[in-house]
């Protein structure tokens, strides 16, 4: 007992400590990217659902009695939606990277990802069999030359817009290079899904889907919860036969596939919400927002690094007591000395309040530059 109680002393004294905090103040951090969390349509959902008598829980694993038409509509709905072969559908994001890097390199292959990818792909890589190689972050000469170095089945992982930098991966380019060498191109939508592309199905909207793995996580835009990975059909149903996250859970509540389908519906339903987030990404590239520090920048995500933890903590108390719900994110969740406040722009917030956060965020800037 007494090493976790050391052990949390030195995480506090590094100021690394987490806490539990409830939601206050205007949001700047949920990832609730359209607003659908709170969303009528999606409410009434669930009522009529639950009134036709929908059971609430799966009663087993998807292969032992747990597979329900939910489930099974919601997986041919996204096959449909994302126009991949098919689909498979996650309790979580986690739960889905998890899978999708245990289940399909095997011992001979190599993964080859971006080293600023999320901890539940890292995690999945880690219990794979297959070499990993971690190349420079968004660099397309790092990742050619892993590339051409690599042996047996080859397997490129990164995210599409990266969470806690919010830069956007060069999709079309990887996939030229995941063509040029015979290689699988393993997407992680998280932050793309709703936000991005003609029609908000991620980035990698339009790409060919022959040699394309995509995880669209529905706990962000979405507004509600689960993972779908899409991939090729022999793909999905060789992971239904050895994916171990899968194979060894109780499937997802059936309610959560039905509202996972209605939050697809929304986005396709009411662009306006997209437009509408996509206006304050503009707003926040250019000048007017931290004097054009995100100007070559175009996402919902907006990294304000500060390097010290106890500084970038102590920033984040200030803007909570002044109103604004802004958080400190430190290592490990970042690299060393880039610890930084993740500030997350959704129709939740104006363009007044991004104009009220910037002044009180700027005296913080300029003492830091002088």
């Amino acid at each position: 007992m007494r090493k976790f109680k050391e052990k949390l002393e030195q995480l506090n004294t590094q100021n690394r400590l987490r806490t539990l905090n409830l939601p206050r103040g205007i949001d700047f951090t949920s990832n609730d990217y359209l607003g659908l969390r709170a969303h009528p349509a999606l409410r009434g959902a669930a009522i009529a659902a639950l009134e036709s008598g929908l059971d609430l829980g799966a009663g087993g694993s998807r292969l032992l009695r747990g597979h329900t038409e939910s489930h099974a509509e919601l997986e041919d709905f996204a096959v449909r939606y994302f126009g991949a072969g098919g689909a498979l559908f996650f309790a979580t994001g986690f739960q889905a990277n998890a899978a999708i890097f245990g289940a399909l390199p095997e011992r001979g292959d190599t993964i080859i990802f971006d080293t600023l990818i999320h901890a539940s792909a890292r995690d999945g890589i880690q219990a794979s069999n297959a070499v990993h190689v971690r190349v420079a972050h968004n660099d397309l000469d790092a990742f050619e030359d892993a590339l051409k170095n690599a042996k047996g089945q080859r397997w490129i992982a990164v995210e599409s817009v990266y969470s806690m930098d919010g830069d956007v991966a060069p999709l079309p380019e990887l996939h030229k290079l995941a063509e040029q060498y015979d290689s699988y191109l393993i997407v992680d939508e998280a932050h793309g899904t709703g936000v991005f592309g003609a029609n908000g199905k991620g980035v990698s909207e339009g790409l060919p889907h022959d040699r394309l793995i995509t995880l669209h996580t529905c706990g962000k835009a979405l507004g509600v919860a689960g993972g779908l990975v899409c991939a090729p059909k022999d793909i999905v149903e060789y992971m239904v036969n050895k994916a171990r996250p899968f194979i060894y859970s109780t499937a997802p509540m059936p309610l959560q596939a039905v509202l996972v389908k209605r939050a697809l519906e929304l986005v396709q339903e009411e662009p306006e919400r997209r437009q509408a987030l996509h206006k304050l990404m503009h707003y926040a590239a250019s000048i007017d927002f931290l004097e054009g520090m995100f100007a070559n920048r175009f996402s919902q995500i907006l990294p304000v690094i500060f390097g010290d933890d106890g500084l970038t903590v102590n920033v984040a108390v200030d803007l909570q007591r002044a109103g604004f719900d802004v958080r400190a994110i430190r290592p490990p969740t970042v690299p060393e000395n880039t610890a930084r406040l993740r500030i997350s722009l959704s129709v939740n917030v104006t363009e007044k309040n991004l104009r009220d956060l910037n002044s009180c965020l700027m005296p913080y800037l300029r003492k830091k530059a002088a």
